[in-house]
């Protein structure tokens, strides 16, 4: 994490939950929290206590630190090997930002908890390293070595072709190579062979058919087949067989044209077109290799309720069961069970309602409300299976909201606020659960921030 001037580590670790206990292996050293070695482990803080800094439920296990002066702080564990001792006689750190802890599982010496870290656990949320250019309107992938690579976008001087890299383990970012084409509302995808795939998306004042390759191995990107229909405001699904499924947009027009590329040829191929014309729709691919398709915009002033299923084994779509609410610029998100939750969106307004798509039977039905009316916002499946919905704009204003989707009880639940508003971020779930968050506008800013969940 990147701020006053200093980098902690986030621990490397798996749990799992066993009742109510919990086991810890770290896949380097021994962290703060546990120690088989001395039999150390701390007790997981409980969230209803209220702490000096309040505890609150995150996705990273908090435990219960504290200070000679038995004055409690809720933290993670962090890897030993970056904390500091305290000085013996003072029990004091050399900075202001570190607290010294008595009962870490590192050594019998008392060390040096940054400060930052426990806002993991404070706020839920965690400051981490600025990107390099603000940006909105751009793509975030998680690469096979576990670093997020985020692509394009538009910043102050408008849209931009300059990528970068989040390295988890340090909490930063690095350049890497520059995209051959400015673009903003383009697709990312992750190949079967590592590179990521773009597509398409908005130049400063023409949409794109061109599409280029990054390769993680050297940090370059390489031109490759062009789409047949230029394309913005499209999706990009990775089938099961490795090719990428691109859907509607506009361009020369509204769009219910589909193509598929081929990794192998590096080539476009029309595919069947949709029934409906959409953009700003949702696509996710279930579980048995089809694509549902919801939603969206069509030729300029309907939105749609509809839904629409393509087989790769045929090449041709389905209509499918209608949603409850017509909606754009919502999410659509392929839960544990199979189903796909539709959160949010826009009609006349921003919505509140969700509903969910049942592929045995090729329904809707509808679930809670949110809490809050969202468009232009995320939704991540956590590792425990719930959904966080983040920030997004109401009909008037930025959020920095987020809730969660229980989807054993069908119910929403506030949780704790991002330290920014933001829209038209991004949000990737990294390999250790927790979530990033980066970029998006807050009026009157375009932002370089980055946080985590």
């Amino acid at each position: 994490m990147n701020s006053i001037g200093q980098t902690t580590q986030l621990p490397n670790y798996s749990c799992s939950e066993n009742n109510v206990s919990i086991q810890f292996t770290s896949s380097s050293s021994f962290h703060s929290a546990w120690n088989p070695t001395s039999n150390c482990s701390l007790q997981q803080c409980n969230v209803n206590l209220n702490y000096n800094n309040s505890c609150l439920s995150s996705s990273t296990p908090c435990f219960d630190y504290r200070t000679i002066n038995n004055i409690r702080y809720c933290s993670p564990g962090i890897l030993c090997s970056i904390l500091e001792t305290c000085d013996n006689i003072t029990q004091t750190c050399s900075s202001n930002n570190s607290i010294c802890v008595i009962n870490s599982c590192c050594s019998p010496q008392a060390v040096c908890l940054p400060l930052l870290i426990t806002q993991m656990c404070e706020r839920g949320w965690l400051s981490t390293g600025n990107m390099s250019d603000a940006r909105w309107i751009h793509t975030a992938s998680v690469l096979s070595n576990g670093k997020v690579l985020v692509t394009g976008g538009v910043g102050i001087g408008g849209a931009l072709n300059s990528a970068e890299l989040y390295d988890p383990s340090t909490g930063t970012w690095t350049t890497t190579g520059n995209m051959t084409n400015v673009r903003a509302w383009h697709t990312a995808s992750v190949l079967s062979n590592g590179k990521v795939l773009v597509a398409g998306g908005e130049g400063n004042s023409n949409v794109l058919y061109s599409t280029e390759l990054y390769d993680p191995s050297t940090g370059t990107w390489t031109t490759t087949g062009n789409t047949t229909d230029a394309r913005v405001y499209h999706t990009a699904s990775v089938l099961s067989n490795g090719k990428v499924l691109v859907t509607g947009g506009t361009g020369t027009g509204y769009l219910n044209s589909a193509e598929l590329y081929d990794p192998s040829t590096g080539t476009w191929t029309t595919t069947g077109n949709m029934t409906n014309a959409r953009y700003y729709h949702t696509a996710s691919v279930l579980l048995n290799g089809k694509v549902l398709v919801a939603g969206g915009g069509s030729n300029g002033s309907f939105v749609l309720n509809s839904a629409e299923l393509y087989d790769p084994l045929t090449g041709t779509w389905t209509i499918t069961g209608s949603m409850s609410h017509a909606r754009q610029i919502h999410t659509g998100s392929l839960l544990s069970n199979g189903k796909v939750l539709i959160t949010g969106g826009w009609n006349n307004g921003a919505l509140n309602s969700a509903e969910l798509y049942d592929p045995s039977t090729g329904t809707w039905t509808t679930t809670s409300n949110m809490t809050n009316v969202r468009q232009y916002h995320t939704a991540s499946v956590l590792s425990n299976g719930k959904i966080l919905v983040t920030g997004g704009s109401g009909n008037v204003n930025t959020f920095n909201r987020t809730e969660l989707y229980d989807l054993s009880t069908g119910t929403w639940t506030t949780t704790s606020n991002m330290n920014e508003g933001r829209w038209y971020h991004t949000a990737s779930i990294l390999s250790n659960g927790n979530v990033l968050v980066t970029g998006g506008y807050h009026n009157p800013s375009i932002l370089n921030s980055a946080e985590l969940y």
